[in-house]
């Protein structure tokens, strides 16, 4: 951890789909807060700062939930509530409304174009709606040099939700991004052949 902050690399975490906070059975809550605060717990092990630097990125979960969404971050502990972000999906929730639920919780939004593009059926990372949503989403995080966003290409095609092995679309307006993780099944060859 301490190598990490010495070399300005940035250690985020994002934990698997069974974190529903949103859901409706207070089990999965439970286990979802469980899960989390391992993570939270590994992040102050390698002395990670308590905020979006060390981020927790989740999903929003079970759909039309947003109001429940908001109030359990609010109860959160606060080594997973001042890491946490919310990223939009294809499904559940859309740039806009997990946007609308992060300025409600007051945690930042990771945008997904890839996501994004599926969620609103688009033909093109170039539609304007994409750099927008960059923007917008910038408005949620605190210090807008952490911004955080994801990039995914399709396996069979662009609007494909599967992720591909490699990237070979980029959206232009991510040259505006300060930080890009790269969602891609080769990973390390992805980020090289970019």
């Amino acid at each position: 951890g301490r190598r990490a902050l010495e070399r300005g690399m940035r250690l985020v975490m994002h934990p698997d789909q069974f974190v529903v906070l949103s859901s409706d059975s207070e089990g999965v809550v439970a286990n979802s807060i469980k899960i989390l605060q391992m993570h939270a717990e590994i992040m102050d092990l390698l002395e990670q700062p308590r905020s979006p630097w060390a981020l927790l990125e989740v999903h929003g979960g079970k759909g039309n939930r947003a109001d429940a969404l908001v109030e359990r971050i609010g109860t959160l502990p606060d080594g997973i509530r001042c890491r946490l972000g919310l990223e939009n999906d294809e499904y559940a929730y859309g740039a806009e409304e997990i946007h609308a639920i992060c300025m409600r919780s007051g945690v930042p939004m990771v945008f997904d174009a890839h996501h994004h593009i599926v969620h609103e059926n688009l033909s093109s990372y170039e539609d304007p709606s994409v750099g927008a949503m960059l923007l917008k989403a910038r408005e949620t995080w605190t210090n807008p040099a952490h911004q955080l966003v994801h990039i995914s290409n399709g396996r069979e095609g662009f609007n494909d939700r599967q992720h591909s092995d490699l990237i070979s679309v980029m959206p232009s307006s991510y040259l505006q991004a300060p930080w890009i993780e790269i969602e891609a099944k080769h990973k390390e060859d992805a980020i090289r052949g970019l």
